[in-house]
Parts: structure tokens; sequence; C-alpha cells
């Protein structure tokens, strides 16, 4: 089994990053982050790696199918030259938004904010757009916490709407800190929500060539058929977590049968894996350290927990075992 675990964790370190810095997730004694920290549903639901992952491509694919999104990521983003960017890029900003001291993660969402103000642009069909716009924020924020909490709720525990309200009011902290003015709180907000943002939704040329550079089949790099299929079993599955709407749109719909017999055992599967094999995550170990350290004993011994908590966090972390980017070798 160790060799199991070593191969997962390197997978997770090719494609997700470390997230185990300890000028992030170490801080002053006590610091709670930005959301809510122990005893947060943010911090439960974003503290498994299983929801998290598992959420990524359907997070994606939604945010991307709003035509400005598609166009900044498409135009001036280095998915192609480096595919593994925006997933570590993705998930190290809900992990140090979550389970940074307060100073790392408004730093981090702050630094998020200066590289979107660079981001502008016309669409094919003739609109302007710039990153920073609220409202494209709010969007791109919304997919995330709508994708792990949906991922959550069906394959780790159900969750009561009261807590997915908690969850979705925690997360909209850092919305409205990465520029949105308004984003969805409560689950019945968050329906509303997407019913208004459905006719502002496309797919383009440019959303079925980032669609198939998901898939392997882009031509962009050399997959094999394995590959091809392993990333097709991840996009579709992810995605049956989102409305039929999106599904039908995108091309990811499929019978209930299909769904039920095979896409969402296939994610359960991955998610148990996942589950069986994980233990905390190194930076929520170091958070959960940061938190219950008192000042006194932070004053008499300095602070030395935080590298060896990160080294012990790190050797029992796996991830789900996601293959190699299209090109690229398994580890």
């Amino acid at each position: 089994m160790p060799s199991i675990k070593g191969d997962i964790i390197a997978q997770i370190e090719l494609a997700g990053g470390r997230h185990d810095e300890a000028d992030i997730y170490d801080g002053p004694a006590g610091d709670l982050g930005l959301t809510g920290g122990p005893g947060s549903m943010s911090w439960e639901i974003n503290g498994d790696l299983a929801s998290v992952s598992g959420a990524g491509m359907a997070a994606i694919l939604m945010e991307v199918l709003h035509p400005s999104v598609m166009h900044g990521v498409f135009t001036q983003s280095s998915y192609r030259t480096n595919p593994y960017e925006r997933s570590r890029n993705t998930l190290g900003y809900v992990l140090r938004s979550t389970f940074g001291n307060t100073a790392a993660a408004t730093a981090v969402i702050e630094k998020v904010k200066k590289i979107h103000g660079y981001v502008n642009g016309t669409r094919a069909d003739g609109v302007a757009y710039r990153a920073l716009d609220p409202e494209l924020i709010a969007w791109v924020h919304t997919c995330i916490p709508w994708a792990i909490m949906m991922a959550f709720d069906r394959y780790t525990r159900p969750l009561s709407r009261a807590e997915k309200d908690q969850y979705l009011t925690e997360q909209a902290v850092i919305g409205r800190m990465g520029g949105a003015e308004w984003v969805p709180e409560t689950v019945s907000e968050l329906e509303d929500y997407v019913e208004r943002m459905r006719p502002l939704m496309a797919f383009n040329d440019q959303t079925r060539q980032f669609a198939d550079f998901l898939l392997g089949t882009s031509g962009d790099v050399a997959t094999t058929r394995r590959q091809r299929f392993e990333s097709w079993m991840g996009l579709h599955g992810s995605m049956t977590m989102m409305p039929d709407w999106a599904r039908k749109m995108t091309g990811t719909y499929h019978s209930r049968f299909v769904e039920h017999f095979v896409l969402e055992p296939n994610e359960k599967l991955k998610s148990r894996i996942v589950r069986w094999a994980v233990g905390e995550m190194p930076c929520k170990a170091m958070a959960l350290v940061r938190v219950a350290r008192s000042r006194a004993a932070e004053a008499s011994d300095g602070i030395t927990a935080a590298e060896p908590q990160r080294q012990v966090a790190w050797n029992t972390l796996l991830d789900t075992p996601v293959i190699a980017a299209p090109g690229q070798r398994q580890p």
C-alpha cells in the first residue's frame, strides 16, 4: 500500500500542488481566517479533498459557459501550454481563502483581483467585458462553492438546507472580497440566481475547444485512449451534479440509467478511494494547529509546531487518482 499512497501523493503534487506553506496556513494564534474556523461548514466541506476535486471539472465548465469568462480564459490564459496551472490556481484559491490566516487569505484574494485587473477584451459578438466586472466575479465565485457543496452532499454526507445556507453564507464573504457586489447566500438565492443567469450562458466555438481540451481530444497534445476515456468519465461524471439545461448545452447529458449505473458509481468510487486514503490535508491540519495554539505557548517556545505538523500532515495526504494531463506521463 505505501507505493499506492506514494503514487497518489505524486499525482496531487503534479496536478494540484502541495498547499502546505507556513506563511499562509500558520500565523497568529487563534486566527480563524475568513470563513469561521473549525466550527464552520466551510472548514468541513472544503476540507474534504474528495468533494473539492470531484467538483472541479463541473465548476470550471460552468464558469466558462458565460461567454465573457470563456473569452478571457481562451485568449488570456495559459491553459494549453500549462495544463495544470488553472487547476492548481483554483484549488489553491479555495484552500487558501478557507484555511489561510486572515492576512494571507486576504492577500491571495487581492492578488487574484490584481491579475484580473489586466484581463479585458471584446467577444466575437462585439460585447466588451472586463474580468473585474462584479457580475462576472459573482458568477465565477458562485460556481465553485455550488459545485463543491453538491459533491459533498452527494458523495460524503447529505447536508441539511440550513447547513447549505450556512456554507453559502460563509463563502459569500470571499465572493464579495473578490469584487462581487452580491452573491447568493442561501439555497433559495442560489436557485433563483442560476435561473437568472441561464439566458446569458452559451456553448460557443471557444467553449467547444475548451471542452475538447479537457477531454484530451483537442489535438493540442497527444493522448492515449485510456486518458481520453478517463477524462470523459471525469467530466461527464462531475457534470451530473449540474442542472439538466447545462448538461444538455455542454453535451454531457445522459439518461438516468447511464447516470445511475455508470457515471455516479464511478464518481462515488473515486470519492471513497480518496476518503479511505486521505488524512487531513496539510493546510487544514496546519490551520487547526494555528487556531488551537495559545498565545502564551507561542510566546514561550516560539512557532515551532508548523513545520513538523506540515510534514506529518503531508505524509498522510492523498488525492483522487486523477490521470495525467494530455501529453503528460503518469507519475
